[in-house]
C-alpha cells in the first residue's frame, strides 16, 4: 500500500470516529452497551404477578433496543424470566407536549414502597425532533420538572397505574401515556366485543375510543389490556420492520394501546390487565 493510500485510508477512518462520536454524544447506542462492561448497572425493582410473570423497573433507559434505547422506559413484561418488551416504551411512560414538540425522559429515580407498589420519577428533559444531521433526532433540553408515575399490583392479573402530573412546568398540553410491548410476542389485536384482527389491519397510532382494547399472544396463551373510562381517547398500534443507516440497524418492534390526556390534569389513573389464557 502507497504512503499517499495509507495516508487517505486513516483520514478517512479519523473522519468517521469523529462522526461516530458526535453521533454517540447526543443520540448513544454502542456507548450504552460499553457502560455495562465499565461499571455495573443497578439492579431493576420487580413486582411479581404469578409465578411466572412479573413486572420490572429499570432506573437507567434498559433495554437498550431500537431508536429508542437511551430513553427511559416504564414496566417492562417478564415472563418466565424473558422480558417480552423489545422495542416497547412498557407499561404507564409518560410523554408530555409543550406547544409543538412531545418531551420524552432520558433520566430518572425508582422506588419500591412495598412488595405491591413501585414508584419511578421521570424527568422530562428530551425533545423528540424530526432527524437531523447524522439522523440524530432526539435532544437533551433543561428538564420540564417531573411526572410521578405509581405502580400498584392489585391482583394477579391486575397493574394499576396512577400518574402525577403536578411536578412538571406550566404550559403543557397533552400527555400520552405509552403502553407497549413487543410486536413479536403480541400480533393480534382484541377490542372491545372480542373480534381479534392481526396488528398489519390496525396499523400504526390508530384513534381509537374504545374503552376496553387488548394486544394477545395466541401462541403464548397471553394478553395485556388497557381500560379507560369511555370516550377517553387512544391510539392503537402495532409496527415490525427494520430500519437501516451508517451506524447500525434499527428495530422498530412494539405493539401498545396509547393513552392521550388532550387537557392538563394534576392526576390520571388507568388500569392495566396482564392474563394467562386458558386456552390459546
Amino acid at each position: 500500500m502507497s504512503r499517499r493510500l495509507r495516508i487517505g485510508c486513516t483520514g478517512a477512518l479519523l473522519v468517521l470516529l469523529i462522526l461516530l462520536g458526535v453521533r454517540e454524544h447526543f443520540d448513544p447506542f454502542l456507548i450504552l452497551f460499553l457502560d455495562g462492561f465499565v461499571r455495573p448497572r443497578p439492579a431493576p425493582l420487580e413486582l411479581a404477578l404469578n409465578s411466572s410473570l412479573r413486572l420490572r423497573l429499570y432506573a437507567d433507559t434498559r433495554p437498550h433496543i431500537g431508536k429508542i434505547a437511551a430513553l427511559q422506559k416504564g414496566l417492562v413484561l417478564v415472563r418466565d424470566g424473558k422480558p417480552v418488551i423489545e422495542e416497547g416504551y412498557g407499561f404507564g411512560l409518560p410523554l408530555i407536549q409543550y406547544d409543538d414538540l412531545v418531551y420524552n425522559s432520558r433520566h430518572a429515580e425508582v422506588e419500591a414502597v412495598d412488595d405491591r407498589t413501585l414508584v419511578k420519577r421521570y424527568s422530562v428533559d428530551v425533545a423528540d425532533r424530526w432527524s437531523r444531521f447524522l439522523r440524530i433526532k432526539y435532544k437533551d433540553v433543561p428538564s420540564f420538572g417531573t411526572v410521578v408515575v405509581t405502580y400498584t399490583v392489585t391482583s394477579p392479573a391486575t397493574l394499576h397505574v396512577d400518574v402525577d402530573f403536578t411536578g412538571l412546568t406550566d404550559g403543557w398540553s397533552t400527555a400520552y401515556l405509552m403502553n407497549e410491548q413487543g410486536a413479536v410476542h403480541f400480533p393480534l389485536y382484541e377490542d372491545g366485543t372480542g373480534l381479534r384482527r392481526h396488528g398489519d389491519e390496525v396499523g400504526i397510532w390508530h384513534p381509537e375510543d374504545d374503552p376496553l382494547g387488548c394486544w394477545v399472544s395466541a401462541d403464548e396463551g397471553l394478553r395485556f389490556c388497557v381500560d379507560t373510562e369511555p370516550g377517553r381517547l387512544r391510539y392503537v398500534g402495532r409496527e415490525r420492520y427494520n430500519q437501516y443507516n451508517w451506524v447500525r440497524i434499527y428495530v422498530l418492534s412494539w405493539s401498545g394501546i396509547d393513552i392521550k390526556i388532550d387537557t392538563p390534569v394534576d392526576h390520571y389513573a388507568y388500569v392495566v390487565r396482564i392474563e394467562l389464557l386458558d386456552e390459546p
